[in-house]
């Protein structure tokens, strides 16, 4: 398959008159139904909060999203990065918040590239790391998508959560 990958612009998160790549986000976001508030919130809910978090992004160079395009510039993934600074690093860190691919068109190199776009972007920023959380009964951790990707598994850190309210995952 044929994809292109490019930062997500200002235009995509302000697109009123044309909302359908925020109704792509919600889309491929939807159809994972992991998420309690997007499969119960309206289409239209949904793709405003997802708008509101694009914007949220773009107010400042602490987040990078990255779009995949197939040949007809339908988006058919994203990843999300926040910039972090952690005071015991001696260089910033990245956490990956989401990397997201349609399933119909998985397997075919996109989340790969997408992560090497975000570690490129890692790179030149001169930061020291780069993490995420990948939930053990997912299907990508289940066939070590990450791992055959580079990555390595903190065996010894326990990852938690506290749920502010009821909308917390």
């Amino acid at each position: 398959m044929n994809f292109t990958i490019r930062k997500a612009k200002e235009s995509d998160a302000h697109a009123m008159s044309n909302d359908k790549l925020l109704r792509i986000y919600a889309q491929i976001i939807r159809e994972l139904g992991w998420f309690a508030w997007v499969n119960s919130t309206s289409s239209e809910d949904a793709i405003k909060q997802i708008q509101q978090h694009i914007a949220s992004c773009h107010a400042n160079d602490s987040h990078s999203i990255y779009v995949a395009g197939n040949r007809e510039s339908h988006v058919i993934g994203y990843v999300a990065v926040h910039w972090l600074p952690c005071l015991f690093l001696p260089k910033l860190q990245g956490y990956i918040s989401e990397l997201f691919i349609q399933e119909a068109v998985r397997g075919q190199g996109i989340g790969k590239t997408l992560l090497a776009t975000v570690i490129s972007e890692a790179e030149s920023r001169g930061y020291s790391v780069l993490m995420l959380l990948n939930h053990k009964e997912r299907e990508s951790y289940q066939r070590e998508f990450y791992r055959k990707q580079g990555w390595i598994e903190r065996e010894t850190v326990a990852n938690f959560i506290y749920p502010c309210n009821e909308r917390s995952p």
